[in-house]
């Protein structure tokens, strides 16, 4: 079950999040620097697709200062137990991009998994799901659904950047 909310934090911690990953506080200190680093592929290894990353937790670590803004998602899931969280920085194309022969789950072992998607801006790329649902990429959306639900992304035309975080987590009852 595919599900979404807007609106989802208050204003002030979606600005921060969105700054941060914007590079608007950097100041040239660790804590409050986005550092993107070059993924040659999307959905496998040298796909053909490119994206910039950021991993924020994975294998029981916090490896970002960014794990620190992003609580106030973390808290509001009811998040029991983080699998990964990784955001994605997919660049601007001329013409928009779907990455369909792409489609993918985030993690091998899904069962009773959640994956949620935060948008950081809003552009006109999308999350497209196999049954050919598309969820808009809008700045403080928040989609979730199982993390087996197989899913790919897009471009963007009209930003420089599709910036979005991809959260797969256990939550209270799973």
């Amino acid at each position: 079950m595919i599900q979404y909310e807007d609106d989802y934090l208050p204003y002030e911690e979606h600005k921060i999040i969105q700054d941060y990953f914007m590079g608007k506080l950097d100041h040239g200190d660790i804590d409050h620097s986005c550092v993107w680093t070059y993924q040659n592929g999307i959905a496998s290894p040298e796909d053909g697709h490119f994206q910039f990353v950021q991993q924020v937790f994975c294998e029981h670590t916090i490896i970002s200062p960014a794990f620190k803004i992003l609580k106030p998602i973390l808290i509001k899931e009811k998040v029991l137990a983080i699998a990964r969280i990784k955001a994605n920085l997919v660049l601007k194309t001329e013409k928009l991009k779907v990455f369909d022969n792409a489609f993918h789950t985030d993690l091998i072992d899904t069962t009773g998994a959640t994956t949620a998607i935060y948008y950081v801006n809003s552009n006109n790329g999308y999350t497209l799901f196999e049954d050919g649902t598309k969820v808009k990429s809008v700045a403080n959306r928040l989609v979730r659904f199982p993390c087996n639900l197989k899913h790919t992304g897009t471009t963007c035309t009209d930003e420089n950047r599709r910036l979005l975080v991809n959260f797969n987590y256990f939550t209270y009852g799973n």
